[in-house]
Parts: structure tokens; sequence; C-alpha cells
């Protein structure tokens, strides 16, 4: 006899993933067609790209039953800081066109030398081993296809070559932003999902992971 599954949570990460594509959605439409943002820094899009890479920075570093924080927390939590960073470039213009680098490095400098320590070197390989063979891992690696994609497709010679003489700069930036912001949101649902699953103990999780 076969014992029922159970679908709360597999339904719970499904719902999560569609609210999150309407989300990202509602964002640039609120952009477009409500605030005319023209998706600059101020915006509707890119303060939710920033909060969501803040929370997967979160959501890694915070990740229940991990016990104290070892190299693979500094690597997974640091990689979104890092990109965050980047993403909160118009903050540092002031200072200069490139201040935003400085952060980085730091973020950077420090979340890998405690990967590559000798007192985290071995957590680090082996918590990070097992999470490339999660769920979690695919999802992350999706998202960042995505992203790439969203650089490639937001070129702005390519549409020059869609639109030819009408060529208007906003329509590349909302494709290039809303992509991005796609991207950005499959790395929060995986990241959601991950730290649920920490919650939950599975047996697939960096520091108990066999499969």
């Amino acid at each position: 006899m076969y014992a029922r599954p159970d679908l709360k949570y597999p339904l719970l990460f499904a719902l999560a993933k569609c609210s999150v594509a309407v989300l990202c959605f509602a964002m640039v439409w609120l952009d477009i067609a409500v605030f005319h943002t023209e998706i600059l820094e101020i915006s509707f899009t890119e303060i939710t790209q920033e909060l969501m890479l803040a929370l997967c920075a979160l959501l890694f570093w915070t990740a229940p039953g991990t016990g104290r924080k070892g190299g693979f927390e500094f690597l997974a939590a640091g990689f979104f800081a890092c990109l965050l960073t980047r993403e909160l470039d118009g903050l540092f213009d002031p200072i200069s066109h490139s201040a935003w680098l400085w952060p980085f490095l730091a973020i950077a400098a420090v979340a890998i030398g405690n990967a590559v320590s000798a007192k985290h070197r071995q957590q680090t390989v082996q918590a990070l081993g097992a999470f490339m063979r999660t769920p979690t891992f695919a999802a992350l690696a999706t998202g960042f296809a995505v992203l790439i994609f969203s650089r490639i497709f937001g070129m702005g010679s390519f549409w020059h070559q869609v639109m030819g003489d009408s060529y208007q700069r906003l329509a590349k930036t909302t494709a290039e932003e809303g992509v991005e912001l796609l991207a950005y949101g499959v790395w929060l649902c995986a990241s959601f999902e991950y730290w649920v699953k920490c919650r939950l103990a599975e047996s697939w999780s960096p520091q108990t992971a066999t499969s």
C-alpha cells in the first residue's frame, strides 16, 4: 500500500513561483503604464531587484539547521551581497562612477577568504559539493542562465536591428530589466525553498545531503 504523498510544500513552492512571476510583471507594468519611471534607478523594477537580492542573501545566511556559519554560508550570502552592491551602483555614483567596486571587492574578499580559510575549507568543499546535487542549485543555475540571456537580449545593437528607425531605448530597457527581474525572482524562489527545506531538516540540505 502506497503512502499518501505530502503535497503541501510542493504546492506552496509552485504557488510562490507563480506569485513571483506575476509580481515581476506587475512591477514592470507599474513603471511603464502607471508611473512612467522609464525604469531608472528609482523605479519599482530596480527597487524590487535590489530587495530580491537582499532577501536571497538573508535567506542563505539565516538558513536553519546549519549550525555555526561556515564557508558555504559566506560564499552563498556573499555572492548575492556582491550582486546587490552592483545593483546599488546609483548610490555610489555621486562619489565616483565606479565607487560600487570597492564594497563589491570587500564583500567578495571576506566571503572567499572565509570560504578558503583553514578553519572552513573542508566544510566549504563538502557543503558546496552536496549543495550542487540539490534542486536548489539547479534552480539557481537556471536563474543565472536567464540573467545571461537578459544581458544578451538587452544589447542596444540587437534592438536597433529589431526596431530600425523606430528604435526607442525604453523598449530595450523594459525587455532587459524585465527579464533580469525574472531571473532574480527565480533565485528568490530557490532561496526560499532552500530555507524552508533546511527548516524541515530535509536530508538534501548542504550539511546532510547525499543525493
